[in-house]
């Protein structure tokens, strides 16, 4: 009996201190939200890249992935604030064009962790996401000039800036080494969400004789790539591997891995390792290449070619330019 009255003693007193003893922390689920550009979801590029790295974090992380779509610049400021007064633990802030909004709403939320692609807001709450646009821009320049058989080849950009001109610059710079003969068509559409320009635009250069062209305008990329396949042409994608688009058109694309970017921010903040400050990405780092289809749709030649400056740019043998003046001072590497 004493026995079993001690054992009872014990067992109320384990329920007392069972009481008292605060319960553990539940596992919070973390919110990663992006905020588009202009061009919105479905540019089959930019943007698209850039929810498939949330939609990774959503997956992998056990998180919850959101997006708010922009139609104009004036929507930036109110759908980033939407996401931070959501209590979002990451908002992405998709391309350059959302610098001062991202700027504009960090300060009024100094807890919330933010990430910008493509531009730079001082501010230890948000992460930087930079890459090397010219050196991927380059490898694709250089195919382009051992490719044409006009001599003649392209390149249409979105909105003009020092951006774009990374794309422009490196692309010019590949086929000055490739072939110093060649001629470079540029245009700009203005803007990176109307297709029926930068087909326009394309059109314009293809009767200029181009046999290939280099888009790098977002959405209105999309009416460059209609346009090669309306005119049996070829055409260089952008951000993302865009063969699929037109398997008999598009020769090799520039891979921007704006994905890995995002998914490796929202793993930060899913450790509770978030930074801001810049970080960027070039081919070294594994953000720069050319897309796996080129494979299937290049010469074996150029492409080995291809490969080989790719390997002298990740060694830093030569340094690509990416501006006008770097352009002009440039000494192509000799092959």
């Amino acid at each position: 009996m004493r026995i079993a009255r001690v054992m009872v003693g014990l067992a109320v007193l384990a329920l007392v201190i069972s009481a008292c003893t605060p319960a553990a922390p539940a596992a919070t689920t973390k919110t990663f939200g992006m905020v588009t550009d202009q061009a919105g979801l479905g540019d089959q590029g930019f943007n698209d890249t850039s929810w498939a790295g949330l939609q990774k974090a959503e997956k992998d992380l056990g998180g919850k992935a959101k997006v708010v779509e922009s139609r104009e610049n004036s929507q930036y400021v109110p759908n980033l604030t939407t996401l931070a007064e959501q209590k979002t633990d990451l908002v992405v802030g998709v391309g350059f064009l959302l610098t001062d909004a991202v700027a504009e709403v960090s300060a009024k939320y100094p807890k919330v962790n933010f990430a910008l692609v493509d531009s730079v807001v001082p501010a230890d709450n948000v992460a930087c996401l930079l890459f090397k646009e010219q050196d991927g821009s380059f490898l694709v320049g250089a195919i382009a000039g051992l490719m044409t058989k006009s001599n003649v080849v392209g390149f249409v950009g979105g909105m003009e800036g020092e951006l774009i001109k990374k794309f422009e610059v490196g692309y010019r710079a590949g086929v000055k080494t490739t072939n110093p003969d060649c001629q470079v068509l540029v245009s700009y559409v203005g803007s990176f969400g109307d297709p029926a320009l930068g087909e326009e635009m394309a059109n314009g250069q293809y009767d200029k004789k181009a046999d290939i062209i280099y888009q790098a305008a977002g959405g209105s990329g999309l009416g460059v790539i209609n346009a090669a396949k309306k005119r049996a042409q070829k055409v260089i994608g952008v951000d993302t591997d865009q063969y699929a688009l037109a398997p008999d058109n598009v020769i090799t694309s520039m891979m921007k891995r704006v994905d890995v970017a995002v998914y490796e921010t929202c793993k930060a903040v899913s450790e509770g390792k978030f930074k801001g400050g810049i970080v960027t990405r070039g081919i070294a780092e594994g953000g720069i290449d050319i897309s796996p289809s080129s494979e299937k749709t290049l010469p074996k030649d150029v492409l080995d070619k291809a490969n080989a400056l790719k390997e002298r740019v990740k060694k830093g043998e030569f340094t690509v330019p990416a501006t006008e003046d770097e352009f002009t001072a440039f000494t192509p590497p000799s092959l």
